[in-house]
């Protein structure tokens, strides 16, 4: 941990330099004149600065109390009860800003750099990471600027793409990453942010993890468009075996695609965001989401083994609460609620105001958009995973500590997992007869979940819920279920595995219209849901070739019916 917080320091000092030289020179980077070349030196910085901005992006589109974290309820929806007025074009502009001043555009700096010098590893990531993000900017938006992109003054209005065409590019920049990162490199970068933690240091064999995850992603990306996959050319049930016959895809912890954050509080500060909201201030930080709580503790009536990990309750009981502190406290259920029922049990219905009242998970309920009382202390906080954040061993008591709880914020942002691998591929050989088991991926996926979070960087806390028990109700509801409901199950696990990842859980949803029973709005007609999101303002308003759009139209992998997610 001492070393990447070194290198953290490192690279922020070499950032403060350039940044503070750039009112003059802009993009003419200044280099230390003992280094090797003026090139080497900028394909290192804006090597640092493309990892750190691909990660703010990520963080941005499904991060903590992000848009597709929010919709999909893993945490709190709270701008409004009606889907149209929730979020707006506003909303979206740092997304859009980050992905295309920041990220794209570094990356396209960067490239002849790398290709002139030979700099295998930061070219090929960075193809990645393109890819990544024109992938993710059509599954939130549809078509988007790409050909035309990147071209400054040259073009101040870029054309929209066609989104099927972006993919294909996407893919074929995949391909040519794998096939340039399997070219020994000539420099290693100075860090990097995402496998060096796992792998305890920098060695040319960290090429071959981005090999597997840019393997992984495309296996993402074939199964996100397996309802339409013609529309980009694609057998996908081909293309996903001729994957997991090569059997290079991420399935080990070390493999993990995730982006680690140190436990530096200032000078310069690294620590996950999530981290910051709860335990480094006093507001409280963001709301959780009381479905999200409940299907880990009410809805298979057992605790999930990961429960403690993700939550932690600073007030153990919120049933004697009066309407100052929860304004919900003496309402009923709206009546809408009541025929939304937990998959296990016939008898137990989402929750309302708090998702288990007498042990404090304390949350708000989906569309919630009532003013902020003084619950501060009381709300449910991040736990140790994904934020670093404290163990819930059920002692309760404020985490807004300056600072000194937990894990420090030494935590992750989860992009592509070894248990993702696992539910992603249980999905497909259930819908698309892909090779293999879909009991055997199941059980693979949560078990690398379970053990990825009860393990997460020796954080002292203790398994609640032994995984074998939760596995024999979770087999018992598969066993007896029919293809639908065994996708059900498939779909609820992975969604409860991706915490921390809104855009797969969105992406899920969207897909496969589970999980069902989600928690609906307090708004008994919520109007049509997101099934893409508003343009960002900085782009519809601005550029002559743009025109809002609708958030209930589809992007163009959702082939599924309108209104068939709420």
């Amino acid at each position: 941990m001492k070393n990447i917080i070194i290198k953290f320091l490192l690279l922020f000092m070499f950032i403060g330099v350039v940044t503070s030289s750039c009112e003059t020179t802009e993009l003419d980077l200044l280099a230390n004149p003992l280094d090797v070349s003026t090139d080497l030196a900028d394909a290192q910085f804006l090597f640092n600065n493309v990892q750190l901005n691909f990660n703010g992006f990520v963080q941005n589109v499904g991060g903590g109390s992000s848009f597709t974290s929010a919709v999909t309820r893993m945490y709190a929806m709270t701008g409004s009860p009606i889907y149209q007025s929730a979020y707006s074009p506003v909303s979206f502009a740092g997304t859009w800003s980050t992905a295309y001043s920041n990220v794209l555009n570094d990356i396209q700096t960067l490239e002849p750099i790398a290709e002139e010098q030979g700099f295998t590893y930061h070219l090929g990531v960075s193809k990645i990471m393109k890819a990544y993000i024109y992938i993710t900017l059509v599954d939130l938006f549809g078509d988007v600027p790409f050909s035309e992109a990147l071209m400054g003054n040259g073009n101040l209005n870029p054309k929209a793409d066609d989104q099927t065409e972006i993919y294909k590019a996407a893919l074929a920049e995949i391909d040519e990453a794998i096939n340039i990162l399997k070219t020994p490199t000539t420099v290693l970068p100075q860090n990097d942010f995402y496998f060096e933690y796992n792998n305890g240091g920098m060695s040319e064999d960290l090429q071959n993890n981005w090999i597997t995850a840019a393997k992984t992603l495309k296996l993402r990306i074939y199964n996100n468009i397996r309802l339409n996959g013609d529309a980009v050319g694609i057998n996908v049930t081909s293309a996903i075996n001729a994957l997991l016959a090569e059997n290079d895809l991420i399935d080990t912890p070390s493999e993990d695609w995730q982006f680690n954050y140190g436990d530096q509080r200032t000078n310069p500060g690294t620590r996950h965001p999530g981290y910051n909201q709860f335990y480094e201030t006093d507001n409280g930080g963001s709301y959780m989401s009381n479905y999200f709580m409940w299907t880990m503790t009410e809805e298979k009536d057992l605790d999930d083994p990961r429960l403690p990990f993700y939550f932690y309750r600073q007030d153990l009981d919120a049933t004697n609460e009066n309407i100052f502190t929860l304004g919900c406290a003496a309402q009923s259920a709206p009546g809408h609620y009541s025929s939304v029922k937990s998959d296990y049990l016939d008898n137990v219905t989402v929750p309302f105001c708090t998702a288990v009242p007498g042990r404090g998970y304390w949350g708000r309920d989906h569309g919630d958009n009532s003013g902020i009382p003084p619950d501060n202390n009381k709300r449910t906080a991040f736990g140790v995973y994904p934020v670093g954040g404290k163990y819930d061993a059920g002692e309760g008591g404020d985490v807004q500590n300056e600072g000194t709880d937990g894990l420090l914020g030494a935590g992750i942002t989860p992009i592509l997992l070894s248990s993702f691998t696992e539910f992603i591929k249980a999905e497909a050989a259930l819908t698309l007869g892909t090779t293999g088991d879909p009991r055997t991926y199941l059980e693979n996926g949560i078990r690398a979940s379970i053990s990825k979070v009860v393990n997460f960087r020796d954080n002292g806390g203790d398994q609640v819920t032994s995984t074998d028990t939760y596995l024999d109700i979770v087999f018992e509801k598969y066993d007896a279920a029919d293809s639908d409901e065994k996708l059900e199950v498939i779909a609820k696990e992975y969604y409860i595995a991706l915490f921390g990842n809104g855009l797969e859980s969105y992406n899920l949803y969207r897909r496969t219209g589970k999980p069902s029973n989600m928690q609906p709005s307090r708004s008994p007609n919520p109007g049509g849901f997101y099934r893409s999101a508003y343009y960002p303002s900085n782009y519809a308003n601005i550029n002559v070739n743009a025109s809002q759009k609708e958030i209930t139209e589809q992007v163009f992998w959702d082939t599924n019916p309108a209104g068939f997610i709420n």
